[in-house]
């Protein structure tokens, strides 16, 4: 199963997960908060997981490998209506680290 987990109780990442929703061209990726599975049913969505890890970062299990963060969010590009376009950007160099850096950004501006 392809999912991509989000927080649910922060009203930042649960926008974000919606609007990625509706963009997104694959039906089978579905939008999940952590916040509603137990950490058994986490860990049977992959073995890697747990809350700890989820608490921090969006995480995007696809084809049973987990891509965290902003390389979840890369691995997801390609789905995305009006934004696949621009998935090869993204694989430059140095993106990532911008990526990552302008992500941490938003957690603390979000207070997340």
């Amino acid at each position: 199963m392809d999912v991509f987990f989000y927080d649910g109780k922060c009203p930042f990442c649960t926008k974000t997960a919606n609007y990625l929703q509706e963009r997104c061209l694959n039906k089978n990726i579905h939008f999940l908060s952590f916040r509603n599975l137990s950490d058994k049913e986490i860990q049977n969505i992959h073995k890697d997981l747990s809350l700890e890890l989820l608490t921090g970062n969006t995480q995007f299990i696809f084809r049973n490998t987990r891509y965290p963060h902003f390389f979840g969010i890369r691995k997801l590009f390609p789905y995305l209506r009006g934004y696949r376009y621009f998935t090869l950007f993204l694989y430059l160099p140095l993106v990532p680290l911008f990526g990552i850096l302008f992500l941490q950004i938003l957690k603390k501006i979000t207070r997340h």
